[in-house]
Parts: C-alpha cells; structure tokens; sequence
C-alpha cells in the first residue's frame, strides 16, 4: 500500500474531499545518458600496467622498448607469454579511451511531468 494505514485514519492530514478515497502520484519521466552504466571495473594490475605504460611513454620510451622492460619486470600479460609493442600500445590505446568516454556524462533530461489521480477501493 502507497499510503500508510495511521495516515489514512487521522483526518486531520486529509480534507473533507480527499479524505483516503484519493489517491494523487506525481510522474516524472527522466532519461539518464551516462557511460558509466556498461563499464566494469578494473582490476589493480590493469591500473598498474597503465601507469606503467604511462610513466615511459611521458620519459619518451618507444612501445617496443617499453614491451621488453614489462617482460623484464613482474607484470605477465593476460592471454600471451610475453608482451609485444603492439600490445603495449593496444593497451594504452584503450585505456585513454575508456576515461575519455567516463569524462562523457551528460545532464539529465526531464521527459515529462504528470499528476495521476487514483480511486481508492473501499472494501
């Protein structure tokens, strides 16, 4: 039940009118566009390897410089037994792009606005 039983019975919160027999909703319809409902989370070692990646590309490595330092280091990639470059630059490459898409959030728009009104059921 929409209302509670303590507010239907105390007449003070109804007037003579609308006393429980009536019942007014408001409708709002809102659309929500954000990208941040398809994306899942991502796990440490993706972060690190990123920062990674990051850090010698801002010194001025090269992608296959960078691929022999990760295979050199602690990181193991996910479905190969080492890294190459193009996997070094695949995995920047989509990383820019996911926080470019998670900067994308846009406002909220109102659709519509409405009052239902319903008829109560007496038993």
């Amino acid at each position: 039940m929409l209302i509670s039983q303590e507010i239907l019975r105390n007449p003070l919160l109804w007037n003579e009118y609308d006393r429980g027999y009536l019942i007014t909703h408001l409708l709002v319809e809102v659309e929500v566009i954000s990208p941040k409902f398809w994306v899942l989370p991502l796990s440490s070692s993706q972060i690190e390897k990123y920062n990674f990646i990051k850090e010698k590309r801002i010194q001025g490595f090269y992608y296959h410089q960078i691929s022999d330092m990760m295979n050199e280091s602690h990181f193991k990639p996910q479905r190969t037994l080492k890294f190459t470059p193009q996997q070094v630059w695949g995995l920047e490459f989509k990383m820019e792009n996911r926080i470019k898409k998670l900067d994308k959030i846009e406002n909220s728009k109102i659709i519509s606005i409405g009052v239902i009104k319903k008829m109560l059921k007496r038993n």
